[in-house]
């Protein structure tokens, strides 16, 4: 056998990545920006999302989806983070009972929140989410004020029903 196509054995003990082909996190190696083809160009600031804020997504926005919203290296996630220190189906974020949480799927380099590596977390705004390498900061939905816009809309629509209601009415008695 030709010592130049001998295929490497790892060292003892050692693996070169994780069951899903995740690369091992070495954290001193950093690449340039990747744009994740689900981030979100839109803008929609009134939903929860995460926000990168550090290479390789800093600066990208990616809005949560209803009450469940799946992250990971796979294409078919929610949001998809083409990083080979995410796992394929890394982590869901939850919405349940009013609340935001963050649950860990069997992910090779862990699921952080605010540094503390967890399986299952409530986040609150500001928390900062790590994924492998790729970090982010949670940010809620209920920003100043997007509550009360909400209200007002709700309240509108109540006043606008009992209008219509009245108008009805006043017809039925002219009758």
């Amino acid at each position: 056998m030709n010592p130049e196509t001998k295929s490497k054995k790892e060292p003892e003990g050692e693996r070169a990545g994780g069951p899903q082909g995740t690369t091992l996190l070495d954290t001193g190696f950093i690449d340039a920006e990747i744009v994740s083809p689900s981030v979100d160009r839109e803008g929609d600031v009134d939903r929860a999302a995460l926000v990168g804020v550090a290479s390789p997504f800093e600066g990208q926005r990616f809005a949560l989806l209803g009450s469940k919203t799946t992250v990971g290296r796979h294409p078919g996630n929610d949001i998809v983070l083409p990083d080979n220190s995410v796992s394929s189906h890394h982590a869901w974020i939850l919405f349940d009972d009013g609340a935001y949480r963050l649950m860990n799927v069997l992910s090779t380099n862990g699921s952080f929140v605010n540094e503390r590596k967890t399986h299952d977390t409530v986040l609150s705004d500001g928390d900062r989410v790590r994924f492998g390498r790729a970090e982010f900061v949670f940010r809620g939905a209920a920003r100043a004020g997007s509550g009360d816009a909400r209200e007002r809309n709700l309240t509108w629509v109540w006043l606008g029903a009992v209008a219509i209601i009245a108008a009805a009415l006043a017809v039925v008695m002219a009758l």
